[in-house]
């Protein structure tokens, strides 16, 4: 028997995780300064271009701000629910996934600004750093060795989703041969996500092959 109050309960949270993913630090800092990063740099509203055009304060700030949309709401999630996550219910990781991905496609197609919006990478972080935090270490360990030999931040954003997956695919897939469905739910929805990561940052990865792409510098304007 489906119970309505609880089908309610979910696509309202669903709808809530959107709107908060949606809302865009970058943008809104941008217009502070009088700015429209859309129009400027590499016109993406994420942490990254606002560290190029409003200066590393600025990029901190939004980076910051960004990771916290995703981590605060994941918290909330995870601690409503009961179970461990490594033994939760088909239901509760539907929920906390989906969730995930809300927050993600909020901050990547914002519905304020007609479904443009950033990456995903920040608002990833966070969500993975309260939900999954043995993942979200793994992943920003392969992110800063590729930044620090690259220089690149989209190639190490990218390089960090393989290692999330992968990670993910080590603690929760059980080595016995009998796959639940409730065992690779998490590194499915990660590897979409990746895809989706992979995906919005199809112009970088154009720009590293054509050796165009510009590398970062850490504490510049």
């Amino acid at each position: 028997m489906i119970h309505w109050t609880s089908v309610v309960e979910c696509v309202l949270l669903l709808l809530g995780a959107y709107f908060v993913g949606s809302i865009s630090f970058g943008h809104l800092f941008g217009r502070l300064k009088g700015i429209d990063l859309r129009q400027c740099g590499s016109h993406n509203i994420g942490a990254t271009n606002a560290w190029r055009v409003l200066g590393w304060r600025w990029g901190l700030s939004v980076f910051i701000l960004d990771f916290l949309k995703g981590f605060l709401p994941m918290y909330l999630v995870v601690h409503r629910t009961s179970a461990d996550l490594v033994d939760c219910s088909l239901g509760q990781m539907g929920v906390l996934l989906g969730v995930m991905l809300a927050l993600v496609l909020g901050h990547t197609f914002t519905c304020f600004l007609k479904f443009r919006g950033g990456k995903g990478v920040a608002t990833m972080a966070g969500c993975l750093a309260a939900a999954f935090p043995v993942v979200a270490g793994w992943a920003v360990l392969g992110w800063v060795i590729t930044l620090l030999l690259t220089r690149y931040v989209s190639l190490s954003s990218m390089v960090a989703g393989v290692v999330m997956v992968v990670t993910s695919i080590l603690l929760y897939v059980k080595a016995d041969g009998d796959l639940m469905p409730v065992e690779w739910m998490v590194p499915g929805m990660l590897g979409f996500i990746l895809l989706l990561v992979v995906w919005r940052h199809r112009t970088n990865i154009l720009r590293i092959l054509t050796r165009t792409e510009p590398k970062v510098h850490l504490f510049g304007r």
